[in-house]
């Protein structure tokens, strides 16, 4: 195998190996695991998410760059791109295949399932963006970084999404709603935050050749990747707070299965 076929592949495998890891690790979290035939089809859709992403994304790239006070202002094109062009369609098609597909499964039956079918939709989409990055940039570091930020990203943003259907679809009529709101608000706000201080820093810089740090601001680097890890942190916490939650509903089911058992 020549060399720039092992970096080929271990650049795919970069790109597909995290995905896999964190959906066995949230399936293994679940007391009741789903049927692995509606996880695959879940991340399957979200695979193809990318699909309406990018007929969403591009007319309104081509929008922004018609309004040049957007184009000559770093972090207003930031803010457009992080939440116009990358929050809002991702998070949108991939509560679509939630609400659409996963949570109308007869398999979709307690709270927990939202947060695994949520994982594997977000995983899905970020899979292929991952691959895609790849391929357009050929640089395998870039894929090795993304793995660890990125991809777990797009995890924590499903768990969160899937936690508010999932609670949502078994709520009384009357806060169907408002579960459904967050489901969508939470994670759009929250993958925004993460991107803007990746795009405001690539849009100050965007001149400035790789081998220069001639003008480059170290405490602004440093401070739009510490932007970005705070916001990695508090999702990672939050589903943690949540799968604990979930697990305490799934300890209640037991108990009442156990208990109807005995009677």
């Amino acid at each position: 195998m020549s060399p720039n076929a092992v970096i080929i592949a271990l650049s795919i495998l970069s790109a597909v190996l995290p995905s896999i890891i964190l959906i066995w690790y949230f399936r293994r979290q679940d007391r009741f695991p789903e049927p692995f035939g509606i996880m695959m089809m879940t991340f399957i859709l979200g695979v193809l998410s990318v699909i309406p992403v990018l007929a969403v994304a591009i007319p309104l790239a081509n929008l922004g760059n018609s309004f040049p006070d957007l184009q000559n202002s770093a972090i207003g094109l930031a803010a457009f791109t992080a939440f116009m062009l990358a929050a809002i369609p991702e998070e949108s098609f991939k509560y679509a295949v939630l609400t659409g597909y996963s949570a109308r499964r007869t398999a979709f039956e307690e709270p927990m399932d939202g947060l695994v079918y949520g994982v594997c939709a977000s995983l899905g989409f970020a899979t292929l963006e991952n691959i895609l990055y790849v391929g357009f940039t050929g640089n395998i570091n870039i894929a090795i970084l993304r793995s660890v930020t990125a991809v777990p990203c797009h995890a924590c943003l499903g768990a969160i999404m899937g936690y508010y259907v999932g609670m949502g679809k078994f709520a009384d009529r009357a806060s169907i709603a408002s579960w459904r709101k967050k489901a969508w608000l939470i994670p759009v706000v929250l993958h925004g935050l993460y991107d803007f201080p990746l795009m405001w820093m690539a849009n100050k810089y965007e001149d400035v050749e790789e081998e220069s740090i001639t003008g480059v601001d170290a405490t602004f680097i440093l401070a739009c990747i510490g932007a970005v890890l705070v916001v990695l942190i508090v999702e990672f916490v939050l589903v943690v707070r949540l799968g604990k939650r979930l697990s305490a509903i799934q300890k209640e089911i037991v108990a009442l299965e156990e208990s109807d058992l005995v009677e």
